[in-house]
């Protein structure tokens, strides 16, 4: 039965995403676009490398667990990908569950492996907040102790994270339940290692942001840094709220309201909504890929 109801869910979820698209038809329709295909092909790239982020520091996360295989790099790839797309259910339980059942069949416990997914939320918040000083100097003057005010929480955070994360896996009624979580008790240095490619994923998501908007004759490189930080921040505030699936609306309406900052009325939201297809559009593309390139059922763990 739950073979059946996640292959609906499936198609339900990739027909709504195809709804998005075809909702925000008037809004991009009605940009004056000029597409270069230098600034396009570069947007592209960035996009497609920023999502390989991901799924690199979920491998991290595995080797610093002790659950990776090199052997397994292709159906760790399509598992990921797989669930990666049941954050469009509200909740994202079933990101959780798809992460745990897929991962099992290559050694990886299910408790550890919905741990692991956890970790992996909780590090795109503090990577993504990180970034996200980059747009400070937008919203406050550019006061150095400022920033160096907020650097340093963000590097607290980084450092806290792990030891708060130890005392909860090992406290006793966690421990004696799910005694698996004890492999996946991080230390400092695997959080600053694993926290990496999520940081450099916010990056080049900004950069392909960047880019793509180039076309509408917006920007200057100059403000680079300061949409990569405004992007970032979206996808933080998108990633907190759990009922919005896959953040949809939430990152739009966050973006919307700081590119209003210094953008026309309605420019704003219709980049917003842009960006949102496009970078779903490189997401779908990713998925067909992984499924088309990688194994449908993973060697068992030897």
């Amino acid at each position: 039965m739950y073979r059946i109801v996640r292959v609906i869910l499936l198609i339900a979820i990739v027909g709504y995403l195809a709804f998005q698209v075809y909702a925000g038809r008037e809004a991009l329709a009605s940009l004056h676009i000029q597409w270069n295909g230098l600034t396009l092909a570069g947007a592209f790239v960035a996009a497609v490398a920023a999502y390989q982020c991901l799924f690199l520091g979920w491998a991290i996360l595995l080797q610093r667990t002790g659950y990776y295989s090199a052997d397994q790099l292709r159906s760790y790839m399509r598992i990921w990908w797989v669930s990666y797309l049941y954050r469009y259910v509200p909740g994202k339980v079933l990101l959780l569950v798809e992460r745990a059942r897929l991962g099992s069949a290559v050694g990886i416990p299910p408790v550890a492996g919905a741990a692991l997914t956890v970790v992996e939320t909780l590090l795109a918040i503090l990577a993504g907040s990180a970034v996200s000083l980059l747009a400070v100097t937008y919203y406050a003057a550019a006061d150095s102790q400022l920033l160096f005010g907020v650097a340093i929480l963000a590097a607290g955070a980084i450092f806290l994270f792990p030891a708060c994360f130890r005392v909860v896996i090992k406290s006793p009624l966690i421990s004696r339940r799910f005694p698996e979580l004890e492999s996946v008790a991080l230390g400092s240095r695997d959080i600053l290692v694993a926290v990496l490619p999520y940081i450099l994923h916010y990056l080049l998501l900004g950069l392909s942001f960047f880019l793509v908007s180039r076309n509408l004759q917006l920007f200057s490189w100059s403000d680079l840094p300061g949409l990569c930080g405004m992007y970032a921040l979206s996808h933080v505030l998108s990633l907190i709220a759990l009922i919005a699936p896959g953040g949809l609306g939430v990152r739009e309406g966050a973006l919307a309201v700081q590119l209003g900052r210094f953008l026309p009325t309605g420019v704003a939201e219709a980049l917003a909504i842009g960006m949102r297809v496009w970078f779903t559009l490189i997401e779908l593309l990713c998925y067909f890929a992984a499924l088309f390139f990688c194994p449908s059922k993973p060697e068992r763990f030897k």
